[in-house]
C-alpha cells in the first residue's frame, strides 16, 4: 500500500511540475499568474449538488462556510458570537428565545436578509429529519416574526443553550433552486462551477462584514487525500486542514505554517454497564484513574488534543471547574480496586478477585482510525500497569458499529462531534441516541436538565460545576480528550489567519496572497 501511494505522489508531482512550467509560457500565462496572486486556492471533495444541508464531508462544509453564514458561531473560548444575529434573550424558564438580527445584510443577489429567511430555514430543517443539521433544531417548536429583524423561538423543552445550536447555515427563502445554486450572505459568492473539477468563488462586494482582501477563491475538487497532500506540497493549494492532509505518509512542505484550533470532537471509552464488572462505580473510577491522558495526547495525537476526563470543553472560559479530578493515579486505581476485593497476583502482575478471576475486558476499536488504534494499544500497556488485563479487538468500521448496536462488547473506544457543546443528552441520557452502553441514572438526568435550564452565564457556570463533579464520580463513560484540528497554510499566504472552533477558514476575508 505504501509503495502504491509513493507512485501516486510521484505521478502527481510530475503533473504539478508540468502545470507550473506551462504557467511560465507566453504573455497570457504571465497575466494568469498575476491574477492567481490575488486568489486563494482551496480543495474539497466532489459534490452531487449545492444543498448545504446534504453535506457530510468536512472539506465541502468548510468551503460552503465562505458563502453561507449562521446566526451564531462558537469562538475559541467556547462562547457563541453573533454572525447574522446581533443578540439573543432567553426567558427565565428557558422555553422561549428572542433573537435580534442584523439589519444591514444582503443576499448575494442583492435581496435583503430578514427574519423570514430564518423561519424558512428552520422549518425546512424540521421537515427533513435525514438532513445534516436536523439535530440542531430538534427542540424548536415554532418561530414567529415580531418584526423583520426580531424573532421569537418557542421550544418544546427548556433549552437555555439554544444559541450554541443556532450555528447551521441560513438559506434564502426566495432561492427555489438550492440544489443547483449557491445563494448566501457570506464574504464570497458563486462565480462558476465545472463538475468534478473546480468551483470558483468571487468576493461579495456588499458583504456586511467588510471588504475581503482576495478577489476570488479557487476550489479544486480532489477526491483523494494523497492527491490533496501532493497539491499542497507542490504549491497548488494555499491551505488545507489536517483532515485532508495525509500526515501518515507525508510531512508539510518546508516553509508552510500551521495553526491549531479547537474542535468539538470528544473521544471517550464506553463501558458496557450491562456487564457485571462495570456496574461497579469503583471499577469504572479505577479504569479512569489508570489512564495517563497526557501520554495519549502526546504519543497518539502528537500533542494535537486537549485532555478531558469529562465532556466539558477544556477551552471553555467563564465556567467553574470541578474540584474533583480523576486524573492519572495508579495509587487511586489500586485503592478503588482493593475496595472491590481485588488483590495482585504476583506471578502474573494482574488483579484477581476472591474467586481467582482476573480483572479483564475486551476493548473494541475501528481499525480504520489510526489515532484510535494507537490509543487502544497504549491503553493496553497503561491498564496492565494497574493490574487490568485488556485485549483489543480491531474491526472494520461497519462491523465495529454492528457489534456496538447489538451490545456485543465489553467496552469500545469511540467519539462524537458535539453539535451543542453543553448538550449531552444524546450521549448520557437513558434514551440518548449515543447511549448504546446501557447507562441510566436519575442524578445524571437531573444534571442534564440543570444544564438545559441555565439561561445565563452565572447559572450555566454553576450547572457545569455540578455536572462535572457528578460525571467524575459516576463515570458513565470514560472521557479521554477533545481533538484539536490543524490548518496548514502555504508560505505565501499572510494576514489574520485565525481559525476557530470547527471553522478553519474563519477569517479568510482577511487573508492575502503574496
Amino acid at each position: 500500500m505504501i509503495f502504491v501511494k509513493k507512485i501516486k505522489y510521484i505521478a502527481l508531482l510530475m503533473i504539478a511540475v508540468l502545470l507550473l512550467s506551462a504557467c511560465g509560457k507566453g504573455d497570457d500565462n504571465k497575466k494568469q499568474n498575476k491574477n492567481d496572486n490575488s486568489a486563494i486556492t482551496l480543495q474539497m471533495k466532489e459534490i452531487s449538488n449545492f444543498n448545504p444541508f446534504l453535506v457530510s464531508n468536512h472539506s465541502v462544509r468548510d468551503v460552503y462556510s465562505l458563502c453561507y453564514e449562521p446566526l451564531f458561531a462558537v469562538d475559541n473560548t467556547i462562547h457563541p458570537q453573533g454572525v447574522l444575529a446581533q443578540s439573543i434573550d432567553i426567558s427565565d424558564d428557558c422555553m422561549t428565545a428572542v433573537i435580534n438580527l442584523k439589519d444591514s445584510v444582503l443576499w448575494h443577489d442583492g435581496v435583503g436578509f430578514t427574519g423570514g429567511d430564518v423561519i424558512y430555514t428552520i422549518n425546512l430543517l424540521k421537515a427533513n429529519p435525514d438532513w445534516e443539521y436536523y439535530e440542531y433544531v430538534k427542540y424548536i417548536d415554532t418561530v414567529t416574526v415580531i418584526d423583520d429583524y426580531t424573532l421569537r423561538i418557542t421550544l418544546t423543552k427548556p433549552y437555555g443553550q439554544i444559541a450554541y445550536s443556532l450555528t447551521f447555515p441560513i438559506v434564502a427563502a426566495h432561492n427555489t433552486a438550492m440544489d443547483s445554486s449557491i445563494l448566501g450572505t457570506g464574504p464570497y459568492k458563486f462565480s462558476s462551477y465545472i463538475p468534478a473539477t473546480s468551483l470558483e468563488l468571487v468576493k461579495n462586494e456588499a458583504w456586511h462584514g467588510g471588504d475581503a482582501n482576495c478577489e476570488k477563491i479557487n476550489v479544486n475538487i480532489i477526491k483523494d487525500n494523497v492527491a490533496v497532500t501532493t497539491a499542497f506540497n507542490t504549491g497548488i493549494l494555499s491551505a488545507v486542514t489536517d483532515q485532508s492532509f495525509d500526515s501518515e505518509n507525508a510531512s508539510p512542505r518546508a516553509g508552510s505554517k500551521t495553526y491549531s484550533y479547537p474542535s468539538t470532537e470528544f473521544e471517550y471509552i464506553a463501558l458496557n454497564h450491562n456487564k457485571g464488572i462495570f456496574q461497579s462505580q469503583n471499577i469504572r473510577s479505577a479504569v479512569s484513574y489508570a489512564i495517563d491522558r497526557t501520554t495519549i495526547v502526546n504519543e497518539c495525537y502528537n500533542g494535537g488534543a486537549m485532555e478531558a476526563n469529562a465532556p466539558i470543553h477544556p477551552a471553555a472560559e467563564g465556567v467553574a471547574e470541578s474540584s474533583i479530578q480523576s486524573q492519572f493515579s495508579l495509587a487511586n486505581a489500586n485503592e478503588m480496586l482493593f475496595m472491590e476485593g481485588y488483590t495482585m497476583d504476583e506471578s502474573t502482575k494482574l488483579l484477581k478477585d476472591s474467586q481467582n478471576n482476573t480483572l479483564s475486558f475486551t476493548l473494541l476499536v475501528n481499525e480504520d482510525n489510526p489515532q484510535r488504534m494507537k490509543t487502544a494499544q497504549l491503553l493496553v500497556k497503561q491498564f496492565f500497569a494497574a493490574g487490568i488485563d485488556v485485549n483489543v479487538t480491531a474491526l472494520p468500521f461497519e462491523e465495529y458499529l454492528e457489534r456496538i448496536s447489538s451490545g456485543n462488547f465489553d467496552a469500545y473506544l469511540g467519539g462524537t462531534r458535539l453539535r451543542n457543546v453543553y448538550d449531552f443528552d444524546a450521549l448520557l441520557s437513558e434514551n440518548g441516541a449515543l447511549n448504546n452502553y446501557g447507562y441510566k441514572s436519575e442524578y445524571i438526568e437531573m444534571a442534564l436538565d440543570a444544564l438545559n435550564t441555565a439561561p445565563g452565564q452565572d447559572s450555566l457556570s454553576d450547572a457545569v460545576f455540578n455536572f462535572e463533579e457528578l460525571f467524575v464520580r459516576e463515570q458513565p463513560v470514560i472521557g479521554l480528550l477533545f481533538k484539536n484540528r490543524t490548518l496548514l497554510v502555504a508560505e505565501n499566504v499572510n494576514g489574520d489567519i485565525l481559525p476557530s472552533v470547527n471553522a478553519p477558514y474563519k477569517n479568510i476575508d482577511r487573508w492575502s496572497v503574496n
